[in-house]
This record gives C-alpha cells, sequence and structure tokens, in this order.
C-alpha cells in the first residue's frame, strides 16, 4: 500500500482540479487515511501490531471507515476553524478545511444537509480511492473480509514473492516484496509528487490573490 500520508492524499487531490464544487479537499484527504488509522487502531488494540482487516473490506469501509472519518474531519475543521481566526489567509486557504459546523438556529443542534452529505461523499470518495490503490500495490485482498479471505484476481506472477523482509513488531509478519512492491514505490512517489504540487499550487493562488486583492 502506498503511504498513509501523503501519498494516499496526493493520489485522490487531483480530483478536486475537475470536480472542486462536488468534493471537499479535507473529507478527501481524511477518508484517504481511514482505511490504515481504522486496522491501525483494531489491530494495535485488538492484535498488538498492525496489519490489514476491517478497515480495507466492505464491512468496514461503510461504518468504521465512513464514521470515523466524519468524526476526523468534523474535529479538524472545527480546529482549524479556530486557528484561522488568529490569522488572515487568503479565501482559497479558507476554503482546504471545509466549514466547521456551526450552531443550529433553531436549536436542535443539527447541520447543513448540504455539507453533511458533501463530507460524507468526499469522505467516501477518499476511503475507496485508498482500497483501490492497496489492491493493486499489495499481495493480499480483504476487501470480502470476513466471507472470503485473500482471493486471487490478478497472474499468478503477480503474487510471486521475490524475498521477505524481516517484520518490526509493530506489522507482526514479514514483509513480501514482488512485483506489487514496485507498483507500492510508483504510487508512493507519484502520490508524494501530487501532493506537494496541490500545496503549491494553493500556495500559489493564494499569493496571487493577495496581490491583486484592493489594500484596506
Amino acid at each position: 500500500m502506498p503511504m498513509t500520508f501523503p501519498a494516499h492524499q496526493g493520489l485522490v487531490l487531483p480530483v478536486m482540479r475537475r470536480w472542486s464544487n462536488s468534493l471537499d479537499a479535507l473529507a478527501l484527504s481524511v477518508g484517504a487515511a481511514m482505511p490504515d488509522i481504522t486496522d491501525t487502531i483494531l489491530g494495535l488494540s485488538i492484535n498488538g501490531y498492525f496489519k490489514q482487516w476491517y478497515g480495507h473490506a466492505w464491512v468496514g469501509i461503510f461504518t468504521l471507515d465512513l464514521w470515523g472519518g466524519l468524526v476526523i474531519t468534523w474535529f479538524l475543521a472545527l480546529v482549524a476553524r479556530y486557528l484561522l481566526r488568529f490569522t488572515d489567509p487568503s479565501p482559497r486557504w479558507r476554503s482546504f478545511p471545509g466549514r466547521a459546523p456551526k450552531a443550529d438556529p433553531s436549536g436542535a443542534g443539527g447541520r447543513n444537509p448540504t455539507q453533511r452529505r458533501l463530507r460524507s461523499f468526499s469522505v467516501l470518495v477518499g476511503i475507496l480511492s485508498h482500497v483501490g490503490f492497496d489492491l493493486i500495490s499489495h499481495d493480499t485482498n480483504l476487501l470480502f473480509y470476513p466471507w472470503v479471505e485473500n482471493p486471487r484476481w490478478f497472474p499468478a506472477w503477480w503474487y510471486r514473492t521475490w524475498f521477505k523482509v524481516r517484520p518490526l513488531p509493530m506489522f507482526g509478519k514479514s514483509y513480501s516484496v514482488g512485483v506489487f512492491s514496485i507498483i507500492w514505490g510508483m504510487l508512493t512517489v507519484l502520490g508524494t509528487f501530487f501532493f506537494i504540487r496541490f500545496c503549491r499550487q494553493k500556495i500559489a493562488s493564494s499569493n496571487s490573490s493577495s496581490e491583486t486583492s484592493p489594500a484596506c
């Protein structure tokens, strides 16, 4: 699997250029990390080590990953909204963390339904992108776990192990190296590049907006 951060975020953030009005960048980025976050919490607390598990399966995608992603997105947006009170960033940077939940005038404690759907959809897109990229960069497949474990969708040569790397205590088992490892490396480099480019474009746009805006 590509690196949880920033590779997975970089691999999915380019879709913001095409559907910027239909996606929330922060929710998308959080969703892209959720399968690993879910499995890290579950793995360390239950097994004592990390492994791909329910966070990479359909049963976890629409439950643990989605709900966990929404909570983390809400919290990060709330923190970002608080911190932005002490700075004066451009509107482009203000749009990245999205809108933190505001008080409901009716007193019901609800949120804007449109914003809620936008974040939910964005988190889900990020999760699905993570799982999709993992399927082509790892020798295991837990998409239908616990009913079917590790189905083989690719040719036999794809799963051939060249050698194994001794495990670190937090991973619990040796790491197999093969063709999928090359894909892992390529996606990690590509995702990191796209993430840096996305941030640089944000900074460039921010500076451009600052230069063209009239002085107060």
